[in-house]
């Protein structure tokens, strides 16, 4: 090499090694900060990549009557799922996994777009409470589609079938429409309460959502458990409810829709409510397909999912008479020796009113006019009130108003008055003195719901005291498995005059003694074991020109069938509304069914006597200690 040559190269190598030391030096300092300064945010990105957080869903609390027998349970099912971060992009591989599944691809893609875009929350499902069918199916499409996976939750049981189904309602997911609603109260996928004490409870059954961190490799295949928060179980309830007496209603409705509700006059629970027909919770916890939407939802006349207790408006009819009589007696427009003459029927503004007694009862004092349920008695007390009067002692004893009861949606009753009239009819809103007629023997634009009713035969029973019905009894108690006693719901003392609940009290007595019940010889038979008091209604649906014509009217235009009442008579313990509809007379189709309710309650459960007001119950289910041997 030319010795003057070798300057140049010293120095060119010179450089290359400075370039050298400095891309080291670049090198070292870059990966001292990855590992200083950011190893931090690196370790979490890598942990997010490899760690997974997954929930555990919290089973909700149990549902069990006052008794402590289990209504609502918990079991274990498998689902179908896919987590949030696994959901697929591809439109060829959703509509894949549709055809796969069996499921409407537009559908799906929706389903998945919407979680995709929801955030934190559960994983969406794609099949639910697989059995062992479903899991095969599983397994093999699991082997198509790596992201799907199956997933271990609690799931709904009704055990009563159709016996509680509008009080205990049922449980679905949270809907894209919810959770926008109500950002921040619900989660898409969360599992709520949507109808009945199910809705209503919702707060106090749910439970506190756990998760677990799991560790996957480059498969996704879980491969560590990496620490767990457990899942916090819902408090399970006590209800006022009696599963016993609730059975006695079902059978006793059979294949006739109407609703019975029975009310515990210490403290307004409710011990029985049956509207009919009825339906199964447990149909409710799958999707459901066209022809259950058609059967229940859409296209059946019976109204199936109408809770008639809280939600049927049902002219009261002879079951009013008390309230008019209530009103005539505190205006001071009639005595209990005021006297009516019936002939069968009577003119009023130019038209005539019949009573159902064609022939006439002839002269009647007011107890002997509700024992016979004499229309023109009523008719003649109603013309000497204006309807604002009755309006008015209607809304004294609580009748206008809603009870309070804890279930969703319960209607108002409807009590007319001149100012509802001019709401509720602009084009004609003037009111005339004949419709106050029709109202006195509870009929017109009068209109109530069962547990109205029965709240309303509560107050006369205990005088005075207007109950708020309730379901809610108390709590499980996590230790003990013994009931935790709820606040009693307020009530409103409105104090009876003692002589005027005398004359109502012997009036409805007369009812089952003497009257249009008691010529029902089951009635009879009861009210010599557990002397009750009551009040028949047959409510009319269409118009008829005689009983021939009526006969042959269709199912559907005949009368409805209403009682309601206490028992016992002396110291009443329950009161009770039975409205059975287009059964015709109340005394023969609605009466029948009170008194099995009282026979079960007086007679039939005397091996197991009504506990003390609020006290604490056994849990049949709790472990019972062995037997001494002999």
């Amino acid at each position: 090499m030319d010795p003057r040559q070798q300057p140049l190269l010293r120095r060119r190598l010179g450089v290359f090694k400075g370039m050298a030391w400095s891309l080291v030096a670049l090198l070292v300092i870059v990966y001292a900060w990855l590992q200083l300064v950011r190893h931090g945010e690196f370790k979490q990105l890598a942990m997010q990549q490899a760690v997974k957080v997954r929930p555990i869903p919290a089973p909700r609390g149990l549902v069990l009557d006052r008794n402590g027998h289990r209504l609502v349970d918990n079991r274990r099912a498998l689902h179908l799922v896919i987590q949030r971060e696994d959901l697929p992009a591809k439109p060829e591989e959703v509509a894949a996994l549709a055809e796969a599944l069996a499921l409407d691809p537009a559908a799906l893609a929706r389903k998945i777009q919407i979680y995709r875009l929801a955030g934190k929350g559960r994983p969406l499902v794609l099949k639910e409470n697989l059995d062992e069918a479903g899991i095969a199916i599983a397994e093999r499409v699991r082997a198509r589609f790596s992201f799907l996976g199956v997933e271990v939750a609690p799931r709904r049981v009704y055990l009563g079938d159709e016996l509680a189904g509008h009080v205990l309602g049922y449980v679905g997911e949270v809907d894209e429409e919810m959770m926008m609603a109500k950002p921040s109260l619900f989660r898409l996928g969360e599992t709520i309460g949507k109808e009945g004490f199910e809705a209503s409870g919702n707060d106090r059954l749910k439970g506190l959502d756990g998760q677990k961190r799991i560790l996957v490799d480059q498969l996704g295949t879980e491969v560590a458990n990496f620490g767990q928060v457990d899942a916090v179980a819902g408090r399970s309830l006590y209800l006022t409810l009696d599963a016993g007496l609730q059975k006695v209603a079902q059978e006793a409705f059979g294949d006739e829709a109407g609703s019975v509700v029975v009310l515990d006059l210490r403290d307004g629970g409710v011990l029985a409510l049956y509207s009919s027909p009825s339906y199964d919770p447990n149909l409710f916890l799958n999707r459901l397909s066209q022809d259950m939407v058609d059967r229940y939802l859409a296209n059946n006349v019976t109204r199936p999912m109408v809770n008639r207790a809280t939600q049927g408006i049902y002219a009261p009819g002879s079951t009013f008479k008390l309230l008019v009589a209530l009103a005539a007696l505190e205006k001071g427009i009639a005595t209990p020796q005021t006297v009516v003459y019936c002939a069968g029927k009577k003119n009023f503004y130019g038209r005539d009113f019949r009573c159902d007694k064609a022939t006439g009862h002839g002269n009647l004092s007011m107890v002997q006019a509700i024992a016979q349920s004499c229309d023109v008695y009523f008719y003649e007390l109603a013309s000497r009130m204006d309807v604002d009067d009755i309006h008015a002692t209607a809304e004294k004893y609580g009748l206008t108003e809603r009870t309070g009861i804890d279930l969703p949606q319960e209607k108002r009753t409807r009590i007319p008055s001149r100012a509802w009239k001019r709401k509720a009819s602009p084009r004609d809103p003037k009111w005339y003195a004949g419709e106050t007629i029709s109202v006195g023997i509870g009929q017109g634009a009068v209109g109530v719901t069962p547990i109205g009713l029965a709240r309303f035969f509560a107050l006369l029973a205990t005088k005075g005291k207007l109950l708020t019905p309730h379901l809610f009894y108390g709590f499980r108690g996590d230790q003990s498995n013994e009931l935790e006693l709820a606040p009693v719901p307020p009530q409103k003392d409105t104090p009876l005059d003692p002589k005027i609940w005398a004359i109502l009290d012997e009036g409805l007595a007369e009812v089952v003694q003497s009257g249009t019940a008691g010529a029902n010889p089951f009635i009879r038979e009861i009210a010599k074991i557990i002397p009750f008091s009551g009040k028949t209604g047959t409510a009319q649906v269409a118009t008829f020109v005689d009983k021939a014509h009526y006969a042959r009217q269709a199912k559907k235009l005949k009368d409805h069938a209403l009682f309601a009442g206490y028992a016992p008579r002396e110291h009443p313990q329950i009161a009770f509304a039975v409205v059975v509809e287009n059964a015709g007379f109340g005394s023969t189709a609605a009466a029948p069914i009170a008194a099995k309710l009282v026979k079960y309650w007086f007679v039939d459960r005397l091996a197991n006597p009504l506990p003390a007001p609020r006290g604490r119950m056994v849990d049949p289910f709790a472990p019972q200690p062995p037997e001494a041997p002999e």
